[in-house]
């Protein structure tokens, strides 16, 4: 990754919508490099994709809860830690009834799993936790953090760095 695929990546986190010809006049490139480029980051990985970043709050959801769970392992669980956190992700992305889970960490410490969880209102919370959460077998325990302010308020980019581990391994 050199200084041009660094400039586009900080380009496009800034705005997504720019288009080849606009980053390359404000690079001062050939149009046909920002494309290569753009296409190599995106064949690389390092692009995931384009999306709009939109307001939660304005969406109704009026809480923002970070959702602990402790998993039972053993001979008697029947899902492991991912596949878990998937069932949760799939069932909250297809039923109206549950809160948004917009994220499920596998964790290391205390706990097993961490749900960044969008809520309605206290009633959807409720009912996440004593019909939905506790309904999964393998669920032994669960600890609710509510947020009082999230700062920033839009996510921040990830800034990309010079050179990549791999480049690092061999520059020794």
């Amino acid at each position: 990754m050199d200084e041009l695929d660094i400039k586009i990546i900080k380009a496009l986190q800034e705005n997504a919508r720019l288009k080849a010809s606009e980053l390359a006049r404000i690079l001062k490139r050939p149009r046909s490099t920002i494309l290569q480029r753009m296409e190599k980051l995106k064949d690389e990985g390092v692009i995931l994709g384009y999306s709009a970043v939109v307001n939660p709050w304005k969406l109704g959801y009026n809480y923002l809860a970070y959702i602990m769970l402790r998993i039972r392992r053993g001979i008697y669980a029947r899902l492991d830690q991912v596949q878990i956190a998937r069932k949760i992700l799939e069932d909250t992305s297809t039923r109206n009834d549950l809160p948004y889970v917009e994220e499920a960490s596998i964790v290391t410490g205390t706990y097993d799993i961490m749900l960044k969880v969008w809520i309605r209102d206290w009633a959807e919370l409720s009912k996440f936790l004593l019909n939905y959460l506790s309904k999964i077998e393998e669920v032994a325990s669960t600890e609710t953090f509510m947020v009082l302010q999230k700062l920033p308020e839009k996510p921040r980019p990830i800034p990309p760095r010079g050179d990549t581990i791999e480049q690092r391994k061999y520059a020794r």
